[in-house]
């Protein structure tokens, strides 16, 4: 794939609105009778150029555009939240807008199925390609000059589809209070338990060694939407394999309509978020982040400190991505749309949480964590700060 670049993203840009322009066109070819044995074919080819194909190729073209403009700097970041603040901002407003006004809900339409999913992708493409490219060269991206406010911007973009509910308990109950007690709970018994299992790992030929200063990761919008995945894929992990085994045994974990049995499901994911995500979510991040290696005197190897494989195995890319797939699609019982849309609701609700839980804990938390964690482990002579070499075997 060709990397991003303005005149490319320039020349798709005209081409969606050529598509665009071409649709108007048809349709009012076929409304002046011009094409009267096609007529109502070339109605329903003019909308989809016109407010589908158009856009979409718009939007591509303008987010490849400016993630082409500087590459390097990550400027496809800036693709990536507008495509989500512009299909999030539209679908808000058609709850307060008038939709009965043709024009306005189809450019409502656009703007939240066409445009920023276009935007949004071509972000998300630009940055593959970038870091891909960037990688086989072995060099890094430099940091954008906004990335540490864009993760803001992103989590405002998750809440704004919730505006009408904000006046209402369920915005609380179903969205906030969830996040802030997982954080909560994060706050009080990551460096705890990390303290626990390192300690417990610091027996025999096992020794803890401070091979780097603690590095505590910065709240930018890439670290941020990473580290939350953990939590989200563990909590979708544990509730779909604990539903399934029960399946087995004949026992419906989640009853009721399609809506009530996705809204427990997701009920039972925010609580495995807030609980069990502690080992696969702060835990982890604090093992990555304290510069500490387990040192093997016997075998003479180094590792960093890890999670359980089996716990690693509940946030697998695979498991995240076609567990929920599935349950969805079970629940809706054969239904499509249905199933998109539970599907859609889904995430949405566990992304905004666990983005949520995961910002605050890496603002408020991480560092105080790891400064208490090196304390306690060095209070406890668990650390050895001398070169593996040194060491006596």
């Amino acid at each position: 794939m060709a990397e991003p670049s303005p005149k490319t993203g320039a020349a798709v840009l005209l081409a969606g609105a050529f598509l665009s322009s071409a649709g108007f066109l048809m349709e009012y070819g076929a409304l002046s009778g011009w094409f009267t044995f096609l007529s109502g074919w070339f109605a329903k080819l003019a909308n989809i150029l016109q407010f589908d194909a158009g856009p979409a190729a718009m939007g591509f073209g303008l987010g490849w555009l400016v993630s082409g403009m500087y590459p390097m700097r990550k400027w496809y970041l800036y693709a990536v939240a507008a495509g989500l603040l512009v299909s999030t901002t539209s679908f808000t407003a058609t709850v307060f807008l008038p939709l009965d006004v043709y024009i306005v809900s189809a450019l409502l339409l656009s703007l939240t199925w066409a445009v920023g999913p276009a935007l949004l992708t071509s972000g998300v493409l630009a940055a593959i390609v970038v870091n891909r490219r960037a990688s086989k060269h072995g060099v890094k991206p430099l940091p954008n000059p906004h990335e540490d406010r864009l993760d803001i911007v992103v989590l405002l973009g998750l809440y704004i589809p919730l505006l009408p509910i904000m006046t209402s308990q369920a915005f609380y109950l179903r969205y906030l209070l969830p996040a802030v007690v997982a954080w909560v709970f994060w706050h009080f018994f990551a460096d705890r338990l990390t303290v626990y299992l390192l300690a417990r790992r610091a027996r025999g030929s096992i020794q803890l060694v401070a091979v780097e200063p603690p590095s505590p990761e910065e709240t930018t919008l890439m670290n941020v939407v990473s580290r939350s995945y953990y939590p989200m894929a563990f909590g979708i992990g544990v509730t779909t394999t604990v539903s399934s085994i029960l399946d087995l045994l004949n026992i419906q974990l989640f009853g009721g309509d399609p809506f009530a049995a996705t809204a427990g499901a997701a009920l039972a994911s925010i609580v495995a978020i807030a609980a069990g995500a502690l080992y696969v979510g702060p835990v982890l991040w604090l093992f990555e982040d304290l510069g500490i290696r387990e040192f093997d005197r016997t075998k003479r190897v180094m590792k960093p400190p890890g999670i359980h494989s089996l716990a690693d195995e509940m946030v697998e890319i695979y498991t995240f991505i076609f567990s929920p797939i599935g349950f969805t699609f079970a629940v809706a019982d054969g239904d499509l749309l249905l199933a998109f849309v539970l599907l859609g609701l889904v995430f949405h609700l566990l992304l905004t949480i666990s983005m949520t839980a995961t910002y605050l804990y890496l603002r408020f938390s991480a560092k105080s964590h790891l400064h208490g964690v090196l304390t306690r482990l060095a209070g406890k002579g668990l650390i050895n700060t001398r070169p593996p070499e040194w060491m006596g075997a």
